[in-house]
């Protein structure tokens, strides 16, 4: 995944083949957000794009958690990509 800072937050955009597969990955992200209790804001457009920004909204900045989450989330992505070419 390509993450930039922009407005002094972390996003990226990932293309997805088809909205299921789109649909299939955020269920994924919004599991991991939920055990890391920490939310990115995510955007679909386009029907296959997903728009990811991350940072900590009460502090107004990126932190910690917030490269915590982009790492993982990173890491979900490709684990993702490994198992979508193994089928």
């Amino acid at each position: 995944m390509n993450w930039s800072i922009i407005a002094n937050r972390f996003r990226t955009v990932v293309e997805f083949a088809n909205q299921t597969e789109l649909a299939f990955f955020l269920v994924e992200v919004a599991q991991l957000a939920d055990q890391m209790d920490h939310h990115p804001d995510l955007t679909i457009r386009h029907c296959s794009e997903l728009s990811i920004s991350v940072y900590s909204h009460d502090q107004q900045k990126i932190t910690k958690r917030d490269h915590r989450l982009v790492e993982k989330i990173s890491e979900l992505y490709e684990n993702w990509k490994t198992r979508k070419t193994d089928q």
